[in-house]
């Protein structure tokens, strides 16, 4: 009888328990985002001439980023992106016709357009990993950093290398499509013309939505 008892027990007291989670195997994405690009406002010099003037519309540019993203884990990703369009900023010259800066370096705007293109790789830490929120949480903030090179064709050496500094968010209308706005800090190296973009975006990952069922078992053993 008592043997019978413990049976009964153990047979209640072991148990099974089965999560079911949601996995995207798909682990590759390309991005589109339209930039808004300011050299002057952070410049020294152009705060010197406007010190009351912030992010105006004469002096900001635009571009366009074609990037690709490569999902590591739930933390991080690593991607490329091409980026190419125009800019407004402070170029230091000699210049001989004007009269402040005859034989010496000096300071000049270029109010025409100055286009540039650049390629960066870059490295992404996002909150939706499933440690700060969901995975497939509907937004999902970030933050980014890597390194850039950029040509200018009208910058005397034409070339610079920057280190970007991001915080970003996407926001999830499907398990494929996520719509991204971002903000870039971007310290220059080279020619020292720090400055920042403001994007606007898509993000699509490739490949079609599969999921996969995770189970784990769990048993609770009695010892008589």
């Amino acid at each position: 009888m008592k043997r019978g008892v413990i049976c009964f027990l153990l047979f209640f007291l072991t148990f099974s328990a089965v999560l079911k989670a949601q996995i995207n195997t798909n682990k590759n994405s390309i991005s589109y985002k339209f930039l808004v690009t300011d050299y002057n406002t952070i410049d020294p010099k152009y705060r010197q001439e406007n010190p009351k003037r912030y992010f105006h519309p004469d002096d900001i540019n635009y571009a366009a980023d074609l990037g690709y993203f490569r999902y590591l884990n739930s933390s991080f990703n690593v991607g490329a992106t091409v980026r190419f369009g125009s800019l407004d900023a402070y170029h230091n010259l000699i210049d001989s016709t004007d009269a402040n800066c005859i034989g010496q370096p000096c300071s000049k705007r270029y109010f025409r357009n100055e286009m540039f293109g650049g390629i960066n790789v870059l490295g992404k830490y996002k909150f939706n990993n499933g440690y700060l929120l969901k995975e497939d949480f509907f937004v999902a903030p970030y933050v980014l950093t890597g390194i850039s090179a950029l040509y200018m064709h009208k910058r005397k050496g034409h070339f610079d290398m920057q280190i970007p500094f991001g915080i970003g968010l996407n926001i999830r209308l499907n398990p494929l499509f996520n719509i991204q706005t971002q903000f870039d800090y971007n310290q220059s190296l080279i020619i020292k013309k720090n400055n920042f973009a403001i994007s606007f975006g898509f993000i699509w990952t490739l490949g079609k939505h599969i999921t996969v069922e995770k189970v784990e078992s769990t048993e609770i053993e009695t010892v008589d």
